[in-house]
């Protein structure tokens, strides 16, 4: 301040003595230094306090602008992509900046005491949406909600395992936990996979499920083993469907999860309930050993009658059976688990076989293969084409076990044991979409000769027929033919067959007599 008033007393001498000779410049000193410099000083205070008023006006005004305006228009950016987001209280969907701009710009023009400010304000609001990271909005309940029943019944039994889905995946796109492992159904790769490429597609994000794992593997440490239970029986459009439609929701309801939880880990532990920890944590919680003997308490009965043993293609069925039970990866090598079982029970090596020992499972396995022995024959190339769907197989082996002394037990299977059962035992069988098992005869029932017999009979019935069908139409439909059908079979006390292997049976034997895809032509009575 001293240097301030010493620099202008030095500038008032200087023009005193510059201009004291000269009568009318002294003159006009004295008015500009009396009367102009304190009238233009007074100005300038009063228009920069004016100014300074305004402007932090304008800046409140803008503040309130700006907090409203964000607090309306939910908006979001990841950086990673350089991509905006907008929230409107239901969906997430991906924005442009144009957009949020043009929006922007059209509220601003509503309030004309900010159009001075408009670019400033606009280049403010663009620079505080990039600072808000998607991942860490909250999603309204409506979201949460419509994201969870998409999940729950269809892919989850529960809500609490959707949630720990929902967290695992929130965990790696935030990259947390990212040495775990969870393992799932084979199945289930496909669909994970999609829901990599809707993040990639949508967040810019990859390898967001690279964690998910359908087959353990040895080197795998138990540790950091989850065991992740998805349903797999949904079909595969339908995910895509969902994925595809609801994917920015998962991803951030996720997102969510993954900050309010801390991670997958902490969610079991807190939330889980004890089926789910128990379940989860299951290779974390255990040893081979301690999972060994698990299964041969669920498995395995200790007999003292020597002619009782079990060979390991046997045990090993029976382990099969007791991770499908409880919905286990297959986490122990077929090589490493004979192992083990030998070190734990008696075991003949010479025999493959481990004595003095039984399974309540065995009578069961036992028969159906002692049916499947006797009663089915494997097609081989030239001897034509025929297909047992998997109920009626089930359903045929109930009928054996009424009329045949050699059974040991009433117990009937259902379609997911005879598939697995089959899938084991007989390897080289063609097992379709678990539905089919083909190129297989039955010597139970003879379908193919079924299905003609009922044809012979409706040629020599069709007069009949088709007063009965009050039509003059020299064409048949398949419709009415197979009702027929099941009425010849219905009387004649023998199985049916389903509408769809009855129509493959009719359009092979009678290929040249069909029109339109679903008729039979008037020759073919008249041959």
């Amino acid at each position: 301040m001293d240097d301030i008033f010493l620099n202008c007393n030095e500038k008032m001498k200087e023009l005193f003595t510059k201009y004291s000779s000269d009568a009318y410049m002294f003159q006009r000193f004295q008015y500009h230094i009396l009367t102009i410099l304190p009238s233009a000083l007074e100005n300038e205070s009063k228009n920069h306090a004016d100014r300074v008023t305004r402007n932090h006006f304008l800046l409140n005004e803008q503040q309130i602008f700006i907090q409203v305006f964000l607090s309306k228009h939910q908006y979001y950016y990841l950086p990673n992509n350089s991509c905006f987001y907008h929230y409107d209280g239901k969906n997430y969907s991906i924005i442009t900046e144009d957009d949020i701009q043009h929006e922007l710009l059209t509220t601003i023009s509503k309030d004309k005491t900010l159009m001075q400010w408009k670019h400033k304000t606009k280049i403010n609001i663009i620079k505080q949406i990039k600072d808000r990271n998607l991942f860490t909005s909250t999603p309204e309940s409506e979201t949460f909600q419509t994201v969870l029943n998409v999940l729950y019944p269809a892919f989850f039994s529960n809500k609490q395992e959707a949630k720990y889905f929902l967290t695992i995946i929130g965990d790696n796109m935030l990259k947390k936990n990212s040495d775990l492992i969870f393992l799932i159904k084979p199945k289930m790769k496909k669909l994970i996979g999609e829901l990599e490429n809707i993040a990639y597609y949508t967040l810019g994000l990859t390898n967001i499920a690279n964690n998910f794992i359908t087959k353990y593997h040895e080197n795998y440490d138990y540790e950091k083993c989850r065991l992740l239970k998805i349903n797999d029986t949904v079909s595969f459009d339908i995910w895509i469907d969902i994925i595809k439609k609801l994917g920015l929701n998962l991803f951030c309801v996720a997102a969510h999860y993954s900050n309010r939880y801390t991670n997958s880990d902490a969610f079991i532990i807190n939330y889980g309930n004890e089926d789910l920890r128990n379940y989860t944590f299951y290779l974390k919680n255990n040893t081979k050993q301690d999972i060994i003997q698990h299964f041969c308490d669920y498995s395995i009965e200790q007999s003292n009658s020597k002619n009782l043993s079990m060979n390991w293609k046997n045990m090993h069925y029976l382990w099969k059976l007791f991770i499908a039970n409880y919905s286990y990866p297959s986490m122990i090598y077929s090589n490493a688990l004979k192992g083990l079982l030998s070190q734990k029970l008696l075991y003949n090596e010479e025999l493959d076989s481990f004595p003095n020992i039984t399974s309540k499972y065995l009578p069961l396995t036992s028969d159906f293969i002692l049916f499947w022995e006797n009663t089915i024959t494997i097609l081989g190339e030239g001897e034509g084409e025929e297909e047992f769907e998997v109920d009626e197989i089930c359903s045929l082996f109930k009928k054996w076990k009424q009329t045949d002394s050699q059974t040991v037990t009433n117990t009937t299977i259902n379609e997911n044991d005879a598939v697995k059962l089959i899938s084991h035992f007989f390897p080289h069988v063609e097992i379709v979409e678990n539905k089919y098992f083909s190129n297989i005869r039955c010597s139970l029932w003879n379908k193919m000769l079924d299905i003609q017999q009922s044809l012979d009979t409706f040629k020599l019935t069709k007069d009949n027929l088709i007063k009965d069908l009050d039509t003059e139409s020299s064409l048949v439909s398949f419709d009415d033919i197979y009702k027929f059908y099941c009425e010849y079979c219905s009387k004649n006390k023998t199985r049916i067959v389903s509408k769809q292997y009855f129509e493959k049976y009719v359009c092979t034997s009678l290929a040249t007599h069909i029109l339109f895809d679903k008729f039979i032509s008037n020759d073919w009575f008249l041959n």
